[in-house]
């Protein structure tokens, strides 16, 4: 069984022959089943649950819950993958978002993922399943702890809605202006006398007292403290037809923006506006004019690399993973639909996540000290979470206001930074033409049937819209921004 030590060890190898950064050599292993990291039982752990961690904290949850349970893919007999899982979610897509607020600087977000949110994403995924589930939801801290302990009792893995601010520390930081912002996923894998074993994207179980996991599912207000449990465990699932509906909805988000307003901003329509908005001097909303040099050109960038390469998402705006999900459905459903190869299609999006990739090393790479140290603090916020109960776990809000303060050391002019959005526009173009062409291949392949969707992603899609606008106001507020 790998331990976290010999799992970061063999991630340090990969880096080393490879020059990938710690998530993609990491993401790497994790998807391969000699990387999947596993932990002999402990006190208090629900026997079955032997997979911790993911490529993503809520997809690695979501996959690491479907396994504990016994379900299996009744193709390979197996337990299905983490690519498997974040495919049938949907996989990917794209929305590009500046908010501006008066009085405070604007708020980039760049998501490559079908579903903004972790909490919808997942619905999505547990609805083209078809698995049945149960859901508690409750304002009530003790109901909900209530539906813990039975969860628990049982002996039935759950997934729970938490506030990503609150699991980054021991508890022993003030309260964060950020609490409450940071919707995520993590499994609840057991109890040992008043603490709670979660699987919260490290790849080790981590213990949290009872009464900081409730304030971590209390934070996020819109979860009201959901719960989700597996209530026919052991089944083998015929995936053909799971597999073929997310395909078809994939294709179909291209091109039709789920929420309203948002049609420019997400998919094909989000690309174009991305390119031209990159370097176009005439438009006021454009990056040469909103985030023209200094520490508001250093905001665009960082948001950018975390958009790509960590924040709800896996790295390279998940593409190659989701190139490993059509994979799969080529071994599922058979390689040619109407036409279309699968795996052609998977090697057009890995030719899209270099892409992807090209634009974070450009980030990464492009000289400006303050840029560079808040890339290398994302990744390295990644790396502890592989440090299961190790006290550097609070470090991670203090690596997220250090970023936040780099901005004012931040030197690039007006022209350096101009080059590097020019440099930038170049791959976003080149991802728009591959992923323009694949996404009308894959909906040739799988046409999407209107008013398909389940009435828990209905509903999910609706939720999104109104988080999505409530996190920005409510990030307009918060002076660490500034």
């Amino acid at each position: 069984m790998t331990t976290q030590h010999d799992f970061k060890s063999a991630v340090r190898d990969r880096m080393k022959k490879t020059g990938e950064r710690y998530t993609a050599a990491r993401a790497v292993l994790l998807q391969s089943s000699a990387g999947r990291a596993t932990k002999p039982t402990i006190a208090g752990l629900i026997p079955e649950y032997t997979s911790f961690g993911g490529i993503c904290r809520d997809t690695g949850a979501m996959r690491n819950v479907l396994a504990a349970c016994g379900l299996i893919d009744a193709n390979t007999k197996k337990p299905l993958s983490e690519a498997m899982v974040a495919g049938l979610c949907g996989g990917v897509g794209f929305l590009y978002a500046v908010f501006e607020y008066k009085g405070f600087p604007p708020i980039l977000s760049i998501m490559g993922r079908y579903d903004t949110m972790p909490d919808v994403f997942i619905a999505g995924g547990f609805g083209r399943l078809g698995v049945k589930t149960s859901v508690s939801e409750t304002t009530s801290a003790a109901t909900a702890r209530k539906a813990l302990d039975a969860a628990i009792t049982a002996k039935k893995p759950a997934l729970c809605v938490v506030d990503a601010v609150v699991l980054a520390d021991k508890g022993t930081l003030p309260a964060s202006a950020m609490e409450g912002m940071a919707p995520t996923i993590v499994g609840v894998a057991g109890a040992t006398g008043d603490d709670v074993l979660i699987d919260d994207g490290g790849v080790e179980s981590r213990r949290m007292s009872m009464e900081r996991f409730a304030r971590a599912r209390a934070a996020y207000k819109k979860g009201k403290n959901r719960l989700i449990t597996i209530d026919e465990p052991a089944q083998a699932i015929d995936l053909r037809g799971p597999i073929a509906r997310a395909l078809a909805d994939t294709a179909h988000r291209y091109r039709n923006a789920p929420y309203k307003g948002f049609a420019s901003n997400m998919g094909l329509a989000g690309f174009e506006k991305w390119r031209g908005l990159l370097t176009d001097p005439k438009d006021k909303k454009s990056w040469p004019n909103v985030f023209p040099e200094g520490a508001l050109a250093y905001l665009a960038l960082r948001r950018t690399y975390d958009g790509i390469e960590h924040e709800f998402t896996a790295p390279a705006a998940g593409r190659p993973i989701f190139a490993d999900f059509l994979d799969e459905a080529s071994a599922t459903l058979g390689d040619s639909h109407h036409g279309v190869s699968l795996k052609s299609l998977a090697k057009a999006y890995r030719k899209s996540g270099e892409q992807w990739g090209a634009i974070t090393t450009a980030i990464a790479t492009c000289g400006d000290k303050a840029v560079e140290q808040g890339c290398e603090l994302g990744d390295s916020a990644r790396e502890i979470f592989d440090e299961a109960d190790c006290p550097r776990r609070g470090e991670l809000v203090g690596i997220a206001e250090q970023r936040t303060t780099l901005a004012k050391q931040c030197t690039l002019k007006k022209d350096e930074a101009l080059a590097i959005y020019e440099r930038i526009a170049r791959h976003v173009a080149e991802i728009e033409s591959i992923e323009r062409e694949a996404s009308e291949k894959l909906a040739m392949a799988f046409p999407h049937a209107e008013g398909s969707a389940s009435p828990a992603r209905v509903s999910g899609k609706i939720t999104a819209a109104k988080t999505l606008k409530a996190k920005s106001s409510k990030a307009a507020t918060r002076k660490a921004k500034a």
